[in-house]
């Protein structure tokens, strides 16, 4: 049985054995799942009588309770006769002790304002790499506040989550479970042992469900958040993470921007990355030395699919988009046997999105840039060039691959399998070079009838 399991935190919580980060760990689950809190007031109740039956306490009530939480001088309701047994009592007493403790559960984390939570005690994280940073890989310390001007740190906190960061960054440790971005950017990878972890900024809360999101804190305190992997909750700031308050549930390749705490969401719609790291840049960083923006004109409710910029990032393996399942996520690749191409690689890469997005007419896509430089297009070999594709563009004879994709999905129904099993669109690149700072604008797609069975084009930027 593993140690964060539900059954693992409920037998050390009931028998008083959990520590802090378990505590932790518990009551996010029991937040998130409603079939988990039945479980827990199950055990509760039978903990209750069958230690009642052998002398000892109820319920270890000092792990999860404090004073202020339990009534002074509670209403006790008597009952005539039989039913005011010894056993009968217990289970009252339990009752009592379980619905406050439930109670505590509920608002012990989340009933405070970010803006004025308890004070902060210090977590104990692990340094796992450092650069420019004053910690040595290696490191065990324990934190209450990280003020880094320049420099990147890369920590796993007690509670299991992996945290990157990169200055400059002013970062609050609160608990093993919850911090708070004053500014900067940071990468949040909770994996399977810290979900329900919680980030708060001056104006937004944001709780991963899991496993990977970066967010970054501007310095009029707006907020940038980006779901590399998995779900994030997004909720007011300064109030209870309740239905009312949450502002929108964000998954993979979704971002969405938060200038105050008043403001409305609004669709991020493009973030840069780093590397193969997925670490956001966020607000405090430049996009690339070529695109100041990528932008469309998609008027949707709800819609918040983000457009990526990865700064010299075209080559093999380099991101096509953000989507993918399990292990699966769409890639650039050279055709077999071939070399990637030379004249694509160190490319600034735009990864698009595909699926449901593109099964309707695509509004036009574009590109803000700041220099001469050529602008590449990755277009699904077996679809029609459009007009726009065929008189801006031109054919430079190149192909590219992108996959491996799935073999359920509109894309690949009329694809074959590789000598690997798996499925490949092959790409034609077309150039078209632009002499100064422009505005480019990439067209929509031919659909047939009112589909588009192919891939998403795929977009490069090089400086020339």
């Amino acid at each position: 049985m593993s140690k964060n399991s539900f059954e693992h935190l409920c037998h050390a919580v009931l028998e008083g054995t959990a520590d802090e980060v378990q505590l932790e760990q518990f009551r996010v689950q029991l937040r998130a799942d409603a079939t988990q809190r039945r479980a827990y007031a199950d055990q509760a109740l039978i903990h209750a009588l069958l230690t009642w039956q052998q002398g000892r306490a109820a319920i270890p009530a000092l792990s999860l309770l404090s004073p202020t939480d339990v009534p002074a001088q509670p209403k006790i309701l008597t009952f005539r006769s039989r039913m005011a047994s010894p056993l009968l009592q217990a289970a009252l007493a339990a009752s009592v002790v379980l619905m406050a403790g439930l109670a505590f559960l509920h608002f012990a984390d989340h009933g405070r304002k970010p803006d004025s939570a308890a004070t902060v005690k210090g977590v104990s994280v692990d340094i796992l790499a450092s650069e420019g940073s004053p910690y040595q890989v290696g490191e065990r310390v324990v934190l209450e506040k990280l003020r880094m001007d320049r420099g990147s740190l890369r920590f796993r906190i007690s509670s299991g989550a992996v945290v990157d960061v990169e200055g400059p960054v002013v970062l609050e440790f609160v608990s093993p479970m919850r911090l708070r971005l004053l500014l900067g950017n940071i990468t949040i990878d909770v994996g399977s042992e810290a979900k329900g972890f919680v980030l708060d900024t001056a104006s937004a809360l944001l709780m991963d469900i899991g496993t990977r999101f970066g967010a970054s804190v501007g310095k009029d305190g707006s907020t940038d958040v980006l779901v590399l992997d998995g779900e994030v909750e997004v909720y007011r700031a300064g109030e209870l993470p309740t239905q009312k308050s949450r502002l929108a549930s964000l998954y993979e390749g979704e971002a969405a921007r938060m200038v105050n705490r008043e403001a409305k969401i609004q669709r991020l719609q493009a973030a840069a990355l780093k590397g193969d790291r997925l670490a956001i840049r966020g607000l405090n960083a430049p996009d690339s030395e070529v695109i100041t923006g990528v932008t469309d004109n998609i008027k949707k409710a709800n819609f918040y699919r983000c457009y990526t910029i990865t700064p010299g990032g075209m080559g093999e393996g380099a991101l096509a988009s953000l989507a993918h399942r399990g292990h699966r996520r769409i890639c650039w690749r050279a055709l077999p046997g071939q070399l990637f191409p030379l004249e694509l690689q160190g490319a600034d890469v735009i990864g698009t999105f595909q699926g449901r997005s593109i099964r309707q007419p695509l509004a036009d896509i574009n590109l803000e840039l700041s220099r001469p430089c050529a602008v590449y297009v990755l277009f699904d070999n077996r679809a029609t060039p459009p007009e726009w594709l065929r008189h801006g563009f031109r054919d430079t004879g190149l192909r590219l691959r992108s996959g491996p994709w799935w073999p359920d999905m509109v894309e690949t129904k009329k694809l074959t399998p590789d000598a690997n099993g798996e499925f490949h669109v092959v790409h034609s690149v077309w150039r078209k070079d632009v002499p100064g700072a422009a505005k480019v604008t990439l067209g929509a797609l031919i659909l047939e009838g009112d589909k588009y069975p192919y891939a998403m084009y795929g977009i490069a930027v090089k400086a020339l």
